[in-house]
């Protein structure tokens, strides 16, 4: 709190302040296939987090009979802390690259998860869980990286904000969903359809991307 009320504005503030409203979408034209791109990246790699986030314990406690939460806790933790490593690993790398690796280590990693979940196989399980999150982390600084280049200064702000807002309805549905679905059906057989979902919307992002791109050159530049 004291570093964000130290930090300097970079934005010059309008003579009348309006209503802040983050669900506003800022962009629009081209920019509206690149912003429903980063939105659907957004969703897709915060479910990823979502999802080992509550099936961890699951995994080890009901599929492996392991009581120990700190192997569920430290399962989690390599997961995340897979993600933040590959953020900065790929720093270097231009947009497209992160956006491709990303898209192509959660698609690949959520599939070896389900393998490893079919076959209760820690070792495949682990795998695919720090490869897809490893790609969620990526695709998800690439969708941050492409919503603050498209958005006006004065409000990228908000655009960051509708960004995290949507993002997090992806953390929360998979979380809920497959607990409801562990109702009727078991949990790999929910993981399974997850994974088909996710792999359907991962598809949507690259679509997506590949026409905000198109739209991108057939734009005249000033």
């Amino acid at each position: 709190m004291a570093a964000v009320a130290l930090a300097p504005e970079t934005i010059e503030q309008p003579t009348s302040l309006r209503a802040y409203r983050p669900l506003r979408i800022t962009v629009g034209g081209p920019d509206t296939a690149g912003y429903l791109a980063a939105a659907a990246a957004g969703v897709a790699s915060f479910a990823v987090f979502g999802l080992f986030t509550s099936l961890a314990p699951e995994f080890v406690g009901g599929t492996l009979h392991d009581s120990s939460r700190a192997l569920a806790g430290l399962i989690v933790f390599t997961m995340f802390a897979a993600a933040a490593a590959a953020q900065t690993r790929t720093s270097p790398l231009n947009a497209l690259a992160r956006r491709s690796i990303g898209l192509l280590a959660q698609a690949a990693g959520v599939t070896v998860l389900a393998v490893g979940m079919h076959t209760a196989n820690l070792a495949l399980f682990l795998t695919g869980g720090i490869v897809a999150n490893m790609g969620a982390g990526v695709l998800f600084k690439s969708a941050v990286g492409a919503v603050a280049a498209m958005a006006a200064p004065a409000t990228r702000g908000e655009a960051l904000a509708s960004l995290f807002l949507i993002s997090f309805v992806g953390m929360a549905v998979p979380a809920l969903g497959i607990g409801v679905a562990e109702r009727y059906i078991s949990a790999t057989t929910a993981v399974t359809w997850f994974t088909a979902v996710l792999l359907l919307l991962l598809a949507a992002v690259a679509t997506l991307t590949v026409r905000s791109a198109a739209a991108s050159r057939r734009t005249p530049r000033a």
